[in-house]
Formats: structure tokens, sequence, C-alpha cells
């Protein structure tokens, strides 16, 4: 099985593209420098994004445009505000942009995760529209097109690629400075549909900025076709379904659904570490956890995530299957996430209190239902619970893709977990074998969370070492080359002048008999 690796997307690069640079651009760096005791230390922020670029990053010697956001970032750069990285053996340029705070309270705590996040989640009652949220977002974005400009033009036609919904405007900026640029954007977010997207104020500059893009990237085809009809509805534009393809003002763009992943390999390698065998050693020899059936949740604290939905379907579950009351633990692990936000102040309450509520309910002096963890845990402690745990459970109201599923079956080691995963998580378009759930039906819910416990082994193996083959296939490089080759088709097609549907969609001829039609841009099959 030749398997995606960084090595096989910078070979695929160099094949396709040449001496060309890339130029990452983000919210969230890679690498973030802080003060200690001992001196200013380097850190990797926790994020299975930035973690699983940063290696290619590497391999490609690119440059990656971010917020620095460390308190010791500024006294670790040159002149120019650029850092070689990773520090130990600097191989690629890390570029830091300097956002006021006034600015992050509007453009991040603001516009991005009052505005947008909930709008694109369909939570529609959290979102917040103030006039100032929306200027510091305008002023955050040209302000990351600028920079990307300037580390652009130190290079021969770069290829720019934009992450997530914090820069949905800096296309439309870098585009009038550099009219020909190549750029795409990887929308990590769903995309809603037109009803909700609809009340955004400001939704036709949102989609002019995106529309200046190449290529648009979504989780999953109902994204894309959700943009489609927003594009249909809100702007004079000609669209092709079939291709999905929009032109706009005298400009192809090309829409194309990519399932992200994880990094596999990295996942299993913690998950059979010594350390990670240790932990689990210890987690085991506590007198809460022995002898029990352990169930797993690991979610930011975040409405999304659907953490109360699950905390009432667990209280059900004991009411109404008595006989496993004393002998199932769930562990339910919630890192605190945007706490200047009053929502999420809200949320945070009310989780804590309904698990002092079910605790109380069925619970006794030797043994709790529920199991609270509220901080940041290790990837050592995190890799330990899901290797112990016989289930986990996803219960997103809504989720772009939510990777906790495939860490979870990365770890899972013995092969005797269940997952139960929302219907409404991207996740669910390609885990087929995973035990859905409707986190809103609460009595289907816990009658699931009975099943999984009494799923026959063989069953759980045969599902669990299913997915995980798929897994190791359908790995986060896979999501990158898939990414990189739709580029690399527009690039040829634009040069060339030609029709989009008159171009391969290979990033190398080698690459066509494997690699396509499941990752093509304008395919219907799904990943795995």
């Amino acid at each position: 099985m030749n398997l995606w690796t960084p090595k096989r997307v910078e070979t695929e690069f160099r094949a396709a593209f040449g001496g060309t640079k890339l130029i990452l651009v983000s919210n969230r760096e890679p690498y973030i420098h802080q003060d200690s005791p001992s001196g200013i230390r380097c850190e990797q922020p926790a994020g299975g994004l930035t973690s699983a670029l940063d290696p290619v990053m590497q391999a490609l010697a690119g440059v990656w445009v971010a917020w620095g956001s460390g308190k010791a970032d500024r006294r670790t750069v040159d002149r120019e505000d650029r850092i070689g990285v990773p520090p130990w053996d600097p191989s690629y340029m890390l570029r830091r942009v300097w956002l006021d705070p006034e600015d992050v309270e509007g453009y991040y705590n603001g516009f991005s995760n009052q505005t947008l996040w909930p709008l694109c989640h369909m939570l529609v009652e959290k979102a917040r529209f103030r006039r100032r949220y929306w200027e510091a977002y305008r002023k955050t974005n040209r302000l990351f097109a600028r920079v990307a400009v300037q580390e652009a033009s130190r290079h021969r036609d770069p290829i720019i690629w934009l992450q997530d919904y914090h820069l949905a405007l800096a296309p439309g900026e870098i585009r009038k400075r550099l009219p020909a640029a190549s750029i795409a954007l990887f929308w990590h977010i769903p995309w809603p549909a037109w009803e909700h997207f609809r009340i955004l104020p400001q939704k036709v500059q949102l989609l002019e900025g995106l529309l200046s893009c190449d290529l648009l990237g979504f989780h999953l085809d109902q994204f894309c076709d959700n943009f489609l009809e927003c594009v249909s509805r809100e702007l004079d534009a000609r669209i092709d379904p079939n291709r999905r393809t929009i032109s706009y003002r005298g400009r192809m763009i090309q829409l194309g659904a990519f399932p992200i992943s994880i990094d596999e390999r990295q996942f299993h390698a913690f998950a059979t570490s010594p350390r990670t065998e240790k932990r689990m050693k210890r987690l085991l020899a506590r007198p809460e956890l022995q002898g029990q059936l352990i169930g797993i949740g690991v979610d930011r604290m975040d409405y999304s995530k659907g953490i109360l939905e699950r905390l009432a379907a667990l209280d059900l579950f004991f009411k109404n299957y008595p006989q496993f009351r004393g002998k199932m633990t769930f562990i339910q692990v919630s890192a605190p996430s945007r706490t200047r936000i009053k929502a999420y102040q809200e949320l945070r309450a009310r989780v804590f209190q309904r698990i002092e509520k079910i605790n109380r309910r069925y619970g006794g002096k030797r043994w709790k239902p529920v199991l609270h963890i509220s901080e940041k845990l290790t990837q050592v402690d995190i890799a330990a619970y899901y290797r112990l745990a016989d289930f986990a459970i996803i219960s997103s109201l809504q989720d772009g893709m939510n990777l906790v599923a495939k860490e979870y079956i990365a770890c899972q080691v013995e092969e005797k977990g269940v997952i139960l995963l929302s219907e409404f998580a991207g996740a669910h378009e390609d885990m087929d074998l995973a035990l859905p759930i409707n986190p809103y039906d609460t009595e289907d819910f816990a009658w699931k969370i009975k099943s999984a416990l009494e799923l026959p082994a063989e069953e759980k193996k045969r599902r669990m070492r299913a997915m995980r083959i798929s897994l190791r296939s359908n790995n986060v490089y896979r999501w990158i080359g898939s990414n990189l080759r739709a580029i690399h088709q527009d690039r040829r097609r634009r040069q060339s002048n030609l029709p989009f549907s008159q171009k391969s969609p290979s990033l190398t001829d080698s690459s066509v008999a494997e690699l396509s039609p499941d990752l093509s841009p304008a395919g219907t099959s799904r990943a795995g």
C-alpha cells in the first residue's frame, strides 16, 4: 500500500510545481514562544491542523503566515518579523502577524467566534451581530493579506493557501494586489444552508471575498452544494453544479470536497508508547475505574459538540438500564475553550451542574457515573483514555468533520471499542461502521449506549478493524495531497486558457490510477 506521507506530498508537489513556493496562511501559528523561569521556551500548540501541516511545510521549505500570539514571540523574530522553524532544525520560515488586543477581541472572539461560528453550525440563537466585530474582522483580514502579499512578492508565482473561516476576506485583498496569484482557501467548519446564511448582514461581502480564490475546499459534498446555493441566491454568477464551478466577474472558481483526517501513524505511536502503557496502568489502578466498563468523550467546551445532549442521554441510560449502575463509568474530557465569551462560560456552568446531578442521582461513595476532567490533557493522557475506553461518544449538533472519532480509531490497538457518532458530524459520511446517533433523540441515544456495550466482541473487532484500515489510507497527508492536486489542475487550466473540464485532476500522471476518482475536486465519491 503506497500510503501518503510528508515525503510523498513533497515528491508530488515538486513533480507538479517544481520550485514553486507554498505560502500557508492561518490564524494559529505552528510554534509559539513563551516566557518561562528558565528563559524563552518554544512550544507547539495543540491542534490537529497545525501539527499535520508542520511536517509538510518542513518538507516543502514553505512560508507560514500566522498570528504571533505568544508573549515572547516578538523577541524571537528578525527585523522582518520572521523566524526559521522548527527551532532545533529550521527548514521553513514563520512570518508572524501582530494583532492589537482590541482587534483580537473583535476579529477572533467577536466576528469569527460569536458570529460566523454559531451561524455556520446552525445555532443562530447564539450568534451575535455587532458592527464593531465586522470592522475588526475586515481590518485584521486586510493585515493578514498585506503580510501574505509581502511574502508572496519574494517568490515567483507562489501558491497562497489560506485556512478557515477567520480569513474569508483576505483572498479579495490579496487578489487586488496580486491579480494573477494562485489562491486557495479551505473552510474547516460547516457551510450552512442559505436559510441560515442569509441572516448574516455582511453575506455579500463574505461571498465576494471567498470568490477571489481559485479553489475553495470544504469537507463534504453537502457543504459545497450549500455554498453554491448561497452564491446563486445572492450574486449574479454563473454556476455549474455538476462541475462545481462558479463564473464571477470574469473569473472561474472551483469548489472541491476534501474530507480532512489525522496523522494515523502519529496517534498509533502515541497509543503504543511505553509512557502511554504506564499511564494506562495508573488509570486502571484508580479505585473508581477498577473493573469498570469505560466510556469516553473528548471535546472542547463548545456548545456545538452536544455535551449537554450527551449528558441527558447518559442520565436516561442509567435510569432505564439500572443493571449498568456501578459497572460503567463515563469519562468526559472538556478542555476549556473561548473562555472570554459568555455563551461558553454559561455552557461550562451547565455542564458542571448536570454532571453533579447525575452523580447525586445514581452514584454512591465508591462509584460515580460520570468523571469530569476539565483541564487540558497531554497527548499521552488522551491516548491512554482512548485505548482504555470500551466506547466513545461524538454527539456533535453540527460539525465540519470532528477528528476525535478518527483519533479514537487510531488509538484502538486492541480493536475492542465502539464509536457512537452523531449523524450531524462530517465524519459520519465516511464512517458507516460507527453506531449512528441523533443527539436530539435522547431515548434512542440512551439505547445506543446500551447497544454499544452489548455488541459482541467479534462484531466490535470487525467494525473497528475495517475503520482502522480505512483510516490508514485516508490520512491527513492524503487530504493535503488532494488539495494540492486540485490547485495544480486549476493552474494548468488557467495557464493553458482551457475550460476546467479539459484538464486532468492529477498532480502527476503516476498518481491518476491510484488516486482518482475519489479525490478529484468535482467527484462525488466518499473518501474511505
